[in-house]
C-alpha cells in the first residue's frame, strides 16, 4: 500500500504568507553565516540541518490523501484543494493507460473537503478521446440532498463555468454510492469498514484492509469531536484498531479547544476536531504503529503544527505507547507493507 498527501489543512487553504517566505529565508541565511564555507555541497548539508518547519512547509491545501492498494486500485480520501495536484500527476498515466479508474471516498460535504472536485484535469477528458475513466463516489445518505446533487451543486451556474450535466455526459463512467454506519464495502484489493463520526452534519471514518499477504491497515478519521478525551469513542477505537497507519484530526491543542485565554480565548467545543491529548489516548489504547496527524488548523503556522507533533509523542510516550507520531504535510509518501 502506498499512501501519499496532497492537502492536509482543514476549514480553508492556508498558504504561506510572504512575510513567513521572508522569516525562513532570514533565519537559513543568518544561521549559516557562522557554520558554513560557501560551497554548493556545504550549502545542502547545512540546509538538512534544520528542522522541517524552518526549511520546508506543511503545505496550504486542503484535504486529499491517495492510496493505492497492490499496485493498482486508487483510493482518493477527500477532494479539498489538494485533489487539483493529484489530478494533474495522473493525467500521463490517463493517457498511457487510455483512461484509469478512481475510488473516491468523502468523508462530508464541507467545502474544505470538495473544493478541489472542480480543478480535477481528469474529470474533462471527453471519452470520445478513446478515454475510459471511471469514478466512483462514496458518499453519505442522510445529507440534505444525495452525494451526487451535493457536488452538481458547486459546479453548476452561476458557481462554475462547467456544467455536472457536461461532465456527465463527456465521461465514460460515473457512479455514485451511498454509505452508512457499520457498512463494508469490498472492492479488488481491499475492504473498506465505514463508522459514523461526531461532526456536524453526517461525516464518515474509514478502515482499508488491503488483500492478500501484507494485510496492511490503513484509518481514515478526519473531523470527530472527541466526547471525552480519556474515554475514546468506540466507533473511533474500532476503526483505529492495531492500524498499520491512523491518519487523524488533530486540528487544536487541548487549550485551544477550550478556549483558554493564552491560547486565544475562543472555545471550540462543538467545531467537530479533535485535539492533542485526545489523539494520544487514541492511539495508545488503539495500540496504532503509526499516527499521521491531519486536518491542520488554518491558524497554525509550520512552527504550531511541528510543535504539535511534538506534543501528541510525548504524550503517547508518557501513556505508555509506542504509536510514532508524523505531522502530515504535503508530499508525504508512506510506502506500507
Amino acid at each position: 500500500m502506498k499512501v501519499k498527501f496532497w492537502g492536509v489543512r482543514g476549514s480553508v487553504p492556508s498558504p504561506l504568507t510572504p512575510e513567513q517566505v521572508q522569516g525562513k529565508i532570514f533565519h537559513a541565511v543568518h544561521s549559516s553565516r557562522t557554520t558554513m564555507d560557501g560551497t554548493t555541497k556545504d550549502s545542502f548539508t547545512f540546509v538538512d540541518t534544520l528542522p522541517f518547519w524552518r526549511k520546508s512547509t506543511y503545505g496550504g491545501n486542503t484535504s486529499c490523501v491517495e492510496v493505492v492498494c497492490c499496485g493498482d486500485e486508487r483510493f482518493i480520501f477527500d477532494m479539498g484543494t489538494g485533489l487539483r495536484e493529484l489530478g494533474n500527476s495522473l493525467m500521463k498515466e490517463m493517457f498511457d493507460s487510455k483512461g484509469i479508474k478512481v475510488n473516491f471516498f468523502l468523508s462530508h460535504m464541507h467545502w474544505d473537503h470538495i473544493q478541489g472536485l472542480p480543478f480535477y484535469s481528469p474529470l474533462y477528458i471527453n471519452k470520445e478521446l478513446g478515454i475510459k475513466n471511471r469514478w466512483t463516489f462514496y458518499g453519505g445518505t442522510d445529507w440534505q440532498r444525495k452525494v451526487e446533487i451535493c457536488l452538481q451543486g458547486q459546479m453548476d451556474p452561476p458557481n462554475f463555468p462547467v456544467s455536472w450535466a457536461e461532465i456527465f455526459k463527456m465521461t465514460y463512467e460515473i457512479e455514485f454510492k451511498g454509505v452508512y454506519d457499520r457498512i463494508q464495502i469490498g472492492r479488488s484489493r481491499a475492504n473498506a469498514t465505514i463508522r459514523k463520526l461526531n461532526h456536524p452534519q453526517e461525516t464518515y471514518g474509514y478502515r482499508i484492509v488491503e488483500h492478500g499477504g501484507s494485510g496492511v491497515v490503513l484509518a481514515y478519521t478526519t473531523d470527530n469531536e472527541p466526547f471525552d478525551p480519556l474515554e475514546p469513542d468506540p466507533r473511533l477505537l474500532e476503526l483505529a484498531d492495531q492500524a498499520d497507519v491512523w491518519i487523524t484530526d488533530c486540528q487544536y491543542t487541548q487549550d485551544q479547544y477550550n478556549g483558554k485565554k493564552k491560547a486565544g480565548g475562543v472555545s471550540r467545543h462543538g467545531w467537530g476536531h479533535s485535539y492533542d491529548i485526545a489523539v494520544a489516548k487514541t492511539a495508545v489504547m488503539a495500540k496504532v504503529k503509526t499516527v499521521v496527524l491531519f486536518h491542520h488548523d488554518p491558524s497554525s503556522d509550520d512552527q504550531r503544527i511541528w510543535e504539535m507533533e511534538q506534543k501528541v509523542q510525548y504524550l503517547i510516550s508518557e501513556m505508555g505507547g509506542a504509536s510514532k507520531v508524523i505531522a502530515a504535510h504535503e508530499g508525504l509518501e508512506l510506502n506500507l507493507e
